[in-house]
């Protein structure tokens, strides 16, 4: 059991994509006890491998609240199937310390992945949940992609990231998103 490093924004390692994992070995094990303890250390809910420099496609959540106790749980090779509606949410990540901002994300998702014992699992999440949007921000770092790309007002965004030290939002980085800015349409932002 160990406490890893969380890289910040701004190492180039949190803009690469992560590789697929072909075999849940004791060194992926470890590997994800160790990224368990360093999420709790850090006071997160969730966690990519990216996020402490190994690029491989897992992740980890404890989306548990005193109200709504759940497994933790352990994504590995995970790929979503189906996306539904859209949500503004207010998001924070480890690797941007103390800064959080409004982004657009799906509603309701349905994800396949891997769990720890090698084995293909489905789940769905739905109604905007914590687990819902974690399942996203966390898939995300996997593909390169970090929580500030989908973000609403970039300006505030970057005014936040500035009074952390942190760089500026790479304006080629933003993603355009159609689908959710359809969904959105009737929402105030």
């Amino acid at each position: 059991m160990a406490t890893l490093k969380v890289l910040n924004y701004g190492d180039p390692v949190l803009r690469k994509d992560a590789e697929k994992v072909l075999k849940v070995s004791a060194k992926i094990q470890k590997l994800v006890s160790d990224m368990f303890d360093t999420m709790y250390a850090y006071n997160g809910v969730g966690l990519a491998a990216p996020q402490v420099g190994e690029l491989k496609r897992i992740f980890v959540l404890d989306c548990s609240t005193d109200e709504e106790p759940m497994p933790r749980m352990v994504f590995i090779n995970p790929v979503i199937i189906k996306k539904e509606s859209a949500i503004i949410s207010r998001e924070g990540c480890l690797s941007f310390p103390g800064v959080y901002t409004d982004v657009k994300r799906y509603e309701s998702v349905t994800v396949r992945y891997m769990d720890l014992k090698g084995k293909t699992q489905t789940m769905t999440a739905i109604g905007g949940t914590l687990l819902c949007r974690a399942i996203q921000h966390e898939l995300d770092h996997l593909n390169g992609v970090l929580f500030v790309d989908h973000v609403i007002d970039r300006f505030s965004a970057d005014q936040l990231l500035a009074e952390h030290h942190l760089p500026p939002i790479d304006p080629d980085k933003i993603l355009v998103e159609p689908e959710l800015d359809e969904a959105l349409s009737g929402v105030a932002l």
